[in-house]
């Protein structure tokens, strides 16, 4: 179909491309309507949702002391755990350790003695003791003392290695001391 214009140059309006009038037209309206319509909805989720989260973070907060004080507790009851297993085991072999303390009394040398006896978590007998020191050959007395602990079947039997961790002299008023500390790794 061919459209004539009879109007002079002057008084004609100029048309419209369908692109230019496409913004004009109800779809085009709709389709910017919806889009809006969704970009506020998504908006309005996305605040929704911070607040959710600025809730759930204040939440969190609040329960960090409690779950620092759960996790002391945990801790705590696992060592706890970890103490009452070792004394049960005490307890079933009672009789063979106080055997094993009386060899450790009998061949604890005259000037010396314990001032701790500790057992730790990786089954280690810890022998912290003091002896009167003796002129120089304080390593040869205790030296002798481990000796004698190695040589006795009802302590070695039970134990892999013995040995002199520490050796230290402490003047006490008058008296020169060496304190000791010796360990004994237990056979499981």
């Amino acid at each position: 179909m061919i459209t004539i214009n009879l109007l002079p140059e002057a008084y004609r309006k100029p048309e419209a491309s369908s692109i230019q009038q496409f913004p004009r037209s109800p779809l085009a309206m709709l389709v910017v309507g919806v889009l809006a319509g969704m970009w506020l909805v998504l908006l309005a989720v996305q605040g929704i949702r911070q607040a959710q989260l600025a809730r759930l973070t204040a939440r969190f907060q609040q329960l960090k002391p409690q779950q620092t004080s759960l996790d002391e507790l945990n801790a705590s009851t696992k060592t706890l755990r970890d103490q009452h297993a070792v004394f049960q085991r005490l307890d079933r072999e009672r009789s063979q350790w106080a055997s094993r303390l009386n060899v450790l009394s009998n061949v604890t040398p005259e000037g010396m003695w314990f001032t701790e006896l500790s057992l730790d978590q990786q089954n280690t007998l810890i022998l912290n003791g003091s002896a009167i020191a003796r002129g120089g050959d304080e390593m040869a007395y205790l030296s002798r003392f481990v000796q004698d602990l190695k040589a006795d079947p009802g302590f070695s039997s039970v134990v892999k290695e013995i040995q002199i961790e520490s050796i230290k002299s402490v003047q006490e008023g008058e008296v020169e001391l060496m304190q000791f500390t010796v360990v004994c790794d237990l056979q499981e």
